[in-house]
């Protein structure tokens, strides 16, 4: 298997190769939308650390509020993560370039990461290769933001790595804390700080 590390030097080469050196006017719509992940997935961190606190055991109904940030957040780019919503709905408006295929693919990861969790917390997906199935979503969506591409410049890219980086460490975490009884505690303590070191990387996102 491919060290982290050289993973993370491999993508930063694609990212440097696609990056841009003029220098781009911020756009606000992109402003937006990375600020707005941001606030959902600080939220998504929230309910991670309230499920497993004693307040999560003596409400045992705050666990279905997990998935919810990422429905909305998922929602938001397929509609409009990259254009602003136009009716009727249009293939042409909604994916109108290369980059904007690359969000929607990220949108149906977050999707499959959503409905997972949600059927696996009602009930209704019983089956263990499930969770093995969300873990591969999880580094899947992490490896897919390293590896993101357009025309940006180099600091958009770099944040792009960064996003990345966190979402494999929150993967990475969520499986040794869920296979590995001993290191339980890093699912109930250190997963939520990934989680929310990747909301405040999309928070203060800058361009």
């Amino acid at each position: 298997m491919m060290p982290w590390s050289a993973l993370y030097l491999l993508a930063a080469q694609v990212h440097d190769m696609h990056a841009g050196h003029g220098m781009y006017p911020p756009d606000a719509f992109s402003l937006f939308n990375h600020h707005l992940a941001g606030m959902l997935i600080i939220v998504l961190a929230v309910f991670t650390a309230l499920e497993g606190s004693p307040l999560g055991t003596q409400h045992p109904w705050l666990k279905y509020l997990w998935p919810l940030p990422l429905f909305v957040e998922a929602t938001n780019v397929v509609l409009r993560g990259d254009s602003e919503l136009k009716w009727p709905l249009r293939l042409a408006t909604i994916m109108p370039d290369a980059e904007a295929v690359q969000h929607k693919i990220f949108a149906l990861l977050t999707f499959g990461i959503a409905f997972i969790e949600l059927f696996r917390r009602t009930g209704h997906l019983t089956h263990p290769g499930w969770r093995y199935v969300f873990y591969g979503l999880m580094f899947g969506g992490g490896v897919f933001l390293l590896f993101h591409s357009g025309h940006h410049t180099a600091v958009i890219h770099r944040q792009h790595l960064w996003m990345g980086t966190w979402c494999i460490a929150a993967a990475t975490t969520k499986v040794l804390g869920d296979l590995k009884s001993g290191l339980a505690w890093l699912r109930l303590y250190i997963l939520p700080v990934f989680i929310l070191a990747l909301g405040l990387q999309l928070a203060f996102y800058v361009e």
